[in-house]
């Protein structure tokens, strides 16, 4: 009787591991095929990945980060004046700003200003347009 257990315990063992192998290989070339799609992808995708739908034209963060220093404060404001935008920009692109932007600290009263679709006629003070793209995205430097 002990033969007969031992042999349904090794039996299943091995049904197991012969299991867990041809699983382990579907698994490495899933793996494969995800970082082929990864590889693929080109600096601005990798560096914006899910910011994607919320940003409307990269080159203004690029641009931003240009123009302002890395000890810079800047302040983003955001409206619905943005050609293209989606339903996630207004809401979420001052978070997106403040990570793309890092050191650079977000401030309410900062000299530079991300205008993200605003209205610059609104802003308190006289602010110097350093940067814009035509479809309602600029970057102001606030004259003080």
């Amino acid at each position: 009787m002990q033969r007969v257990v031992r042999g349904g315990v090794v039996a299943c063992i091995g049904f197991a591991v012969a299991l867990g192998l041809v699983y382990l290989v579907r698994a490495v070339d899933r793996l494969g095929e995800a970082v082929d799609a990864n590889a693929a992808a080109n600096y601005d995708d990798r560096e914006f990945a899910g910011g994607n739908s919320v940003v409307v034209d990269k080159r203004a963060l690029y641009q931003a980060r240009a123009f302002i220093p890395k000890d810079g404060r800047y302040r983003v404001v955001a409206g619905r004046r943005v050609e293209g935008a989606t339903e996630l920009t207004e809401p979420f692109i001052e978070h997106f700003a403040r990570y793309f932007l890092m050191p650079r600290r977000p401030s309410v009263d900062a000299d530079w200003i991300l205008c993200y679709g605003c209205d610059p006629a609104g802003l308190d003070g006289a602010a110097t347009l350093v940067w814009e793209n035509g479809a309602g995205i600029s970057i102001l430097r606030a004259s003080r």
